[in-house]
């Protein structure tokens, strides 16, 4: 008798487990925000504060001002139709009147892998002619330069400075500084979107690889690419420093400011510092309901004229 009730105890906290699991797994409905936002005005003058008032309840809220880097229409948007531009800067030093040291070069196959055999078998299109390069003054723009033609989406590009100099008897070979790089996407509405900088906090890394007379080679930190040529009748160089992978049609999401993040607080007024110059503004709210299973949301949206 005992056995048969240790069976039935048993069976039935099976069944009790079974039944709590289905229950657990079974889609919780959510509802769309019951969410409202209103202001006094829409005109403004610039730094001049403005208060949004709330009703109605949503578990998080977020604000998208509406200035450059918080559009709502931006923040799922990884890349953006445009012109990519390159700029640097550079410098030339040194006694020596060798020509053509230094070269400017993009690929769009190069695998990333800094040896001589990858090197060579990548395709790299010289685009020196397209860049002014010092001649013997300090920080020599290089003028924009435009990188439409090496744009494939979803595909990077690498680019790269080659130094080459031969031996010479009479003079050092000469050295080279660039300075200041940046990659920019000009999009269709003249919006500069930044892509890669040199001296960024998140900077462009680089490779250095050696083909000729590895005693030389370029020295790279956050803000100067620097190639100290050869002494007096030293070996001919061939040296490149190279990028990073950098996606030319890159563009960041837009970021906005999170002012309700739980459903458990309450949201009642928010006051945005205002804006930092005049223009036209569209500021947006998303109010967001989510679970594991399901998100809705509503979005509110205003114009402002700062003046």
């Amino acid at each position: 008798m005992r056995k048969y009730s240790t069976y039935l105890y048993k069976y039935y906290l099976a069944i009790t487990v079974v039944a709590l699991v289905f229950s657990s797994c079974k889609k919780q409905s959510i509802l769309t925000p019951n969410f409202d936002v209103t202001v006094a005005k829409t005109t403004f003058n610039v730094g001049e504060p403005i208060v949004f008032s709330f009703t109605g309840t949503a578990d998080v809220v977020t604000l998208f001002s509406g200035a450059s880097g918080a559009e709502y229409r931006y923040k799922d948007r990884i890349t953006a139709n445009g012109k990519p531009q390159m700029q640097f800067t550079s410098y030339r030093t040194g006694a020596s009147t060798q020509t053509n040291t230094l070269s400017v070069l993009v690929s769009r196959d190069f695998t990333n892998v800094y040896d001589i055999d990858n090197l060579q078998k990548a395709t790299w299109t010289d685009i020196t002619s397209r860049a002014t390069l010092s001649t013997g003054v300090d920080n020599t723009p290089s003028g924009v330069i435009d990188l439409s033609d090496q744009l494939t989406p979803n595909v990077p590009v690498y680019i790269a400075f080659r130094y080459t100099a031969k031996k010479d008897a009479a003079v050092a070979q000469p050295t080279w500084a660039i300075k200041n790089l940046a990659v920019n996407n000009i999009a269709a509405d003249g919006t500069n979107i930044p892509i890669a900088a040199q001296a960024a906090t998140n900077g462009i890394a680089w490779g250095t690889l050696s083909v000729l007379n590895s005693a030389n080679l370029w020295n790279v930190t956050t803000t100067v690419l620097t190639f100290t040529g050869g002494a007096i009748n030293a070996d001919d160089n061939e040296d490149w420093v190279i990028s990073q992978p950098i996606q030319l049609d890159r563009a960041p999401r837009a970021v906005g400011v999170s002012i309700k993040t739980s459903a458990t607080t309450r949201l009642t007024t928010y006051t945005f510092a205002g804006y930092a110059t005049a223009g036209t503004y569209t500021a947006t709210f998303e109010a967001i309901n989510a679970n594991k299973w399901d998100e809705k949301s509503t979005v509110k949206e205003f114009t402002f004229t700062v003046k």
